[in-house]
């Protein structure tokens, strides 16, 4: 969904003449509420899962079978928080390059119709696909027992913008659990240090 100041009440940090159903890659971070370590312990350099850890790992495998041209790259999923790169394929293009023009998309795609495809403005867009996902996880935890398990509002997205910026971010998220131990975000973390 492009921006709209009448829909889109919260200060955005979205990029304004973006459609985020436009096939391309984006690393997004999604994060439990309240920051609640809800998906296990970072150990090192790994997540030991917790249940409902398992469950949100499983319903992150399954986007591709319920999004039409979605793949997933590299994630992980840490104690409060996943992160993620999420590729919308969209139409059957094999001659988008990975980098992201800095103010005229139409260089990328002439038309918005050949952005989309087939698609409506939401149907494929990275806000249903993460709705899905949240709506999944939250879903199995109130059937399962996790019955206050709730996620916070919105998420981060990032559009890849080049090779450069997918390695950063390949990194980044390989190197998350180990950084774990360092974060702000860790509630053991003043014990870490």
């Amino acid at each position: 969904m492009v921006y709209d100041p009448k829909v889109h009440h919260r200060r955005s940090i979205r990029l304004r003449s973006w459609d985020y159903a436009w096939p391309w890659w984006y690393y997004v971070t999604i994060v439990v509420k309240d920051r609640e370590c809800r998906f296990g312990k970072a150990i090192y350099d790994s997540v030991v899962l917790s249940d409902l850890g398992k469950a949100a790992e499983g319903s992150w495998a399954q986007i591709p079978n319920h999004h039409k041209g979605v793949e997933l790259d590299d994630y992980v999923l840490m104690p409060n928080h996943l992160h993620g790169i999420i590729i919308l394929n969209g139409t059957s293009r094999t001659d988008v390059q990975l980098n992201v023009p800095t103010d005229d998309h139409e260089q990328l795609f002439p038309t918005k119709g050949e952005a989309m495809g087939a698609l409506s403005p939401d149907e494929g867009s990275l806000s249903v696909i993460v709705r899905t996902f949240k709506a999944a996880v939250t879903t199995w935890a109130r059937r399962n027992g996790f019955g206050d398990f709730a996620w916070q509002r919105g998420f981060y997205d990032h559009i890849i913008r080049n090779e450069a910026d997918l390695h950063r971010i390949r990194t980044y998220i390989a190197n998350n659990p180990l950084q774990w131990a360092l974060s702000e975000e860790n509630p053991e973390q003043s014990y870490n240090s």
